[in-house]
């Protein structure tokens, strides 16, 4: 019965790792329609969000059967709780590069742009949070999530910066108004993106050391 328990957190994780590889997936699409404003993409990216919905929606009821079936251990328990309440900041992860497609969407030719430079590198750090914290989190390692949930202050900053560039650049010109509104809807969905793999960092403090902090 133990080694069946056993192979069934092993698949529940791996299914888990699975929805998080969609995830970032989607992300570097989402990033890659924007720095292209590749509309195609973006419509494509929002057809196929379902398919996180889906997948999240998979791992909570094997969560619950699991829970409700098997007899879990202290460290068992921790494990599933972590997984689930984690899966449930990928599928909203996942809405928000959703949300980036959709303001791509609207963004209007030959109007205002934020400093791309700036927008790229904080995309390609988000996108650096996740992808590491795939590779921990399978590995259990507590002191590696603290280190990418560390890495949220940067994001933070380029947020601070890009919002108060674009106010600026709002105010100076009012066509700039409509794509403004947009890009102000981008970095946000960026800067919360971050924050959930700093919230599913904290899980994985929990399921190493069981102890509850605040990485956000």
């Amino acid at each position: 019965m133990r080694n069946q328990f056993d192979l069934e957190l092993h698949e529940l994780e791996q299914s888990f790792l699975g929805l998080g590889q969609l995830v970032l997936e989607t992300a570097s699409k989402a990033l890659l329609a924007l720095a292209s404003k590749d509309k195609e993409m973006a419509e494509l990216i929002i057809n196929k969000d379902h398919a996180i919905n889906q997948g999240q929606s998979a791992i909570e009821l094997t969560c619950a059967r699991l829970l409700a079936l098997q007899q879990p251990q202290v460290s068992d328990l921790r494990f599933v709780i972590s997984i689930m309440s984690s899966c449930s900041d990928l599928e909203r992860m996942g809405d928000h590069m959703a949300g980036i497609a959709k303001a791509v969407l609207q963004l209007k030719e030959n109007q205002l742009a934020p400093d791309e430079e700036q927008l790229h590198q904080m995309g390609k750090l988000s996108l650096s949070m996740l992808s590491d914290l795939l590779v921990a989190f399978p590995l259990h390692q507590a002191s590696k999530a603290i280190s990418i949930a560390q890495k949220d202050e940067q994001i933070d900053q380029y947020y601070y910066a890009l919002s108060k560039e674009i106010i600026g650049l709002m105010k100076d010109q009012e066509t700039s108004i409509p794509n403004g509104t947009q890009y102000l809807y981008i970095i946000g969905h960026l800067e919360r993106f971050a924050d959930y793999i700093a919230n599913i960092c904290e899980r994985l403090v929990y399921l190493e050391t069981g102890e509850l902090v605040d990485l956000n």
